[in-house]
This record gives C-alpha cells, sequence and structure tokens, in this order.
C-alpha cells in the first residue's frame, strides 16, 4: 500500500480522453474495435485442482515487472497508443515481523507523444508481495485497509475469483488491494476523471490478468 504522503499524482485526463475515445470507437459499425487481450482463467471457490506446473523460478513472485504486467501489453488495456508505456522496479527488503519475504514495486509511466499523457506522467503503480503464510498476507491487507479507513477512504468488497479484493475509490487515486494465497497485490491508477464504477472495472482486468503470474496453476 502507498504512504498517504506519497500518493498525490498528476492529472491525467489524457488517459481518460483515449479511454473515452477507445470506446466511442469500438460502438461504431464502421470503426474496428480496439483488441483487448483474453483475460486469463482464475478460480473461484470449489474449482477444481489445476493439473499444470508452474515454471520455476527462485522467488515466490517475479522480481521482473514485465512477467507481472507487461509495459507493451498494458496500453492495449487502457486504450493509450502501443509504445508509450514505460516501467520501473523496485525490489524491497523482507518484513519479518509481518512475514513478508519480498516486496517488487511496479511504477508505469507514460512516455509522452500524441495520444499518451505527458511524459512522466504515471499511469499505474503496483505492489506485489510474497508472504510466509495466507494468514500473513491476509492480516496485513487488513492492517493496510484499516489505514485506508482511517483516512476517510471506504472499502468496497471486491472478490476475484477465490481472491478477496477491496476496492478504494481515493481522491488521490483509486486503489484495489487483493489477497490470494500467500500473495497480495496492490494496484493504483492514476484515473483522471473515471467514475469510481469504471476505476474499478479497470483495475479488476488487471487483476485478473496479474494473479494467475503471481500465483500461477500448480502452485
Amino acid at each position: 500500500m502507498r504512504g498517504r504522503a506519497g500518493r498525490r499524482r498528476a492529472a491525467t485526463g489524457s488517459v481518460v480522453a483515449v479511454l473515452a475515445l477507445s470506446a466511442l470507437l469500438a460502438g461504431c459499425s464502421s470503426t474496428p474495435e480496439l483488441t483487448t487481450p483474453p483475460i486469463p482463467t482464475f478460480p473461484g471457490p470449489g474449482a477444481a485442482a489445476p493439473t499444470s506446473t508452474p515454471a520455476p523460478r527462485s522467488t515466490l513472485i517475479p522480481t521482473d515487472c514485465n512477467q507481472i504486467l507487461s509495459k507493451d501489453e498494458l496500453p492495449n488495456l487502457l486504450g493509450l497508443p502501443i509504445g508509450s508505456i514505460d516501467v520501473r522496479a523496485l525490489r524491497d527488503v523482507p518484513a519479518p515481523s509481518v512475514g513478508r519475504l519480498e516486496r517488487v514495486t511496479c511504477t508505469y509511466t507514460s512516455t509522452g507523444g500524441a495520444g499518451a499523457p505527458s511524459q512522466g506522467s504515471q499511469v499505474l503503480k503496483m505492489l506485489a508481495s510474497g508472504y510466509t503464510t495466507p494468514e500473513a498476507a491476509q492480516a496485513q491487507v487488513a492492517v493496510n485497509n484499516q489505514v485506508e479507513q482511517r483516512s476517510g477512504v471506504n472499502g468496497v468488497d471486491t472478490p476475484i475469483g477465490a481472491a478477496a479484493g477491496t476496492f478504494f475509490s481515493d481522491p488521490d487515486g483509486p486503489i484495489l488491494v487483493v489477497a490470494y494465497r500467500r500473495v497480495t497485490v496492490s494496484l493504483a491508477l492514476n484515473r483522471g476523471s473515471l467514475s469510481a464504477d469504471q476505476a474499478r472495472s479497470v483495475l479488476v482486468d488487471l487483476a485478473q490478468r496479474v494473479l494467475p503470474v503471481l500465483v500461477p496453476a500448480g502452485s
């Protein structure tokens, strides 16, 4: 979760304008729809056990942001020009006191250009963390959610399959926090003038793509 002091984001009305334009164009029969990659299947309660085996890695979660959510795929998901987003990764130290083994922060920013937000504008910030146990992951999410609520931002339960999620319509930018097994992910969108429902829909879509990478089938 982000600290309150560092969560103020520059307005990115261009993101909203492009999203709105994409939706408008998709509704016109004479204009081809934006091709959006299909959402990976994510299991719900009672789903059959997966049979595939995840590719081995030395960490619980990937350390490369592009493996979690590619900067090349994100523009298509947000209705932005291809190649208009860059990403920076920051690996955090473990936090044994709360059972956190690892955390990677992925900051996606605009490279500028026609139809894109101004260069350097933050588009999305994602924090992915791995914990010693599912209980430790859930406990830390609960603590972070309480911090948001004490600041006057009410959370909305937003389950995603078998994962527990909470959406916060924060004035500084909407946030979706999800916990699944030993992994948590926080997605903060610089929404511009998107409504809360629109922002939640975008964040849920992104979470559905991220979770199968963080917790692959068979893990």
